[in-house]
């Protein structure tokens, strides 16, 4: 039965894609094994190590469908090391002395670390999709929404207006800076090795020299990896990285579940989440309940992945090579990539069918009756005077006095006698308008979703 929720016949549905999920199944894994072995075998022959009919035979028989799951667990029950069961399950299914010259001077670090590098050459090649995916949508909605009026909050308050398109902007170009991540990263975490026990090269060198690193090479070559310079296998550095990768998206999408939850909120109601007013049910007794769910998910998803990167740091290859780390990689990575996939599949969603209320944005940018203008009548009265602080003082007093006389603060300021000393009603009334006062939004909107770059 099933122990992690992840395989929950109830929950499961909720987590990962199926792409995702084939790249970690026990006979997905077990393929990469055997595609391995066959490729090493294949440039081995090549490189005129190994008898060419050897390596046809070991290709011809390098499947699931000869070398199953079920032998290799019914050997790795006795030998307890899964390489060795992988090999001699293998040998059983070749003809011939073919089964002889599998894994033919390699190591089991060799075959776990490009094994694993290639699923997560394909985990990263799916999550720069989905990430551009995103993107996607939130260029939609910054470009939409460019003038769609809101408060811009800071420290809780209401501080200047802004527009939702820029917000989505803003999110947009956190999202951009990870794609950019992943593209930059691929050089360091996409690394296999085929060097020997201790990543020297010393059994590949008895066997054939020099050519032992070219060897190497090509190998890599053919699963689209990179070729480390020196041994790689004491060094996991580049699967903390891949999890740092992981939990910075992390930081990324729980901070715009947060604000999509906090927006929803009833008090506010700027924006909602998709939500299935047919089938979807957020509460068994209060039939009126429209949760964020998937922005809730989202956020504990979140902590999760930050969690996981967290204990994955702590552990290194003690020497040339120990066993904690395989557990760790065993444990964390493959969690961490499906909770990560979650996520990401759940703020494609959101965002995709984002609801965006722009009369409710509005009415929450007059809730403080004018007062979020106040630095731009303030700057004014700068310039007309020259007295930037004076001018400070002077807003702030009527600020705090409309504010806790409970009027508004244009109509307050338009009877403040020291501010009708510089300007008329009419301009103060124009300085007092919002969408007056948005700096380059526009053009910095443009300049994120490639419409244009400031000079």
């Amino acid at each position: 039965m099933p122990l992690h929720i992840i395989d929950s016949q109830i929950y499961g549905a909720d987590f990962a894609s199926p792409q995702i999920r084939s790249i970690f199944e026990e006979e997905s894994i077990l393929q990469d094994w055997l595609d391995f072995e066959v490729t090493l075998a294949e440039v081995q022959a090549e490189m005129g190590l190994i008898p060419g009919e050897a390596a046809r035979e070991i290709k011809a028989k390098g499947t699931t469908k000869y070398v199953t799951v079920k032998r290799v667990a019914e050997i790795y029950a006795q030998t307890m090391l899964s390489s060795v069961a992988m090999i001699r399950a293998f040998k059983e299914a070749c003809t011939g002395n073919a089964g002889e010259y599998i894994h033919y001077g390699a190591t089991t670090q060799d075959l776990f670390d490009t094994t694993l590098a290639v699923r997560l050459k394909k985990t990263m090649n799916a999550f720069e999709e989905d990430l551009k995916a995103v993107r996607g949508h939130l260029h939609r909605l910054a470009d939409a929404h460019r003038h769609t009026l809101m408060a811009g909050i800071t420290h809780g308050q209401q501080a200047l207006p802004v527009t939702f398109g820029f917000t989505a902007a803003i999110w947009a170009d956190m999202v951009e800076k990870h794609i950019d991540r992943f593209q930059e990263a691929r050089k360091r975490i996409l690394v296999g090795t085929v060097a020997g026990a201790v990543g020297n090269f010393a059994s590949f060198h008895f066997l054939m020299g020099e050519k032992s690193y070219q060897m190497q090479g090509k190998v890599l070559e053919r699963f689209g990896l990179h070729a480390p310079r020196i041994n790689i296998q004491p060094q996991i550095e580049r699967l903390t990285e891949f999890l740092q990768l992981m939990a910075l998206l992390g930081v990324t999408f729980e901070k715009i579940a947060d604000e999509i939850f906090l927006f929803q909120r009833n008090e506010f109601s700027q924006v909602e989440e998709p939500f299935d007013t047919e089938k979807q049910i957020s509460s068994s007794t209060m039939p009126q309940k429209r949760n964020p769910n998937r922005c809730e998910m989202i956020r504990a998803l979140a902590k999760k992945i930050r969690s996981n990167c967290a204990g994955f740091s702590e552990i290194y290859m003690r020497e040339y090579r120990d066993h904690s780390p395989f557990y760790m990689e065993d444990l964390v990575i493959p969690e961490t990539i499906i909770l990560t996939d979650t996520m990401l599949n759940q703020a494609k969603f959101v965002l995709k069918g984002l609801t965006v209320k722009k009369e409710n944005m509005r009415r929450n940018l007059d809730i403080t009756q004018g007062l979020l203008m106040t630095e731009a009548l303030m700057l004014a009265l700068a310039q007309k005077t020259g007295k930037k602080e004076t001018g400070f003082a002077l807003v702030h007093r009527a600020a705090m006095e409309a504010f806790e006389k409970g009027q508004p603060f244009g109509a307050y300021i338009e009877n403040f006698p020291e501010i009708l000393k510089y300007f008329t009603r009419a301009e103060i009334h124009e300085l007092l308008k919002p969408e007056n006062y948005l700096g380059l939004n526009d053009a910095l909107i443009d300049q994120v979703i490639g419409k244009k770059s400031l000079p």
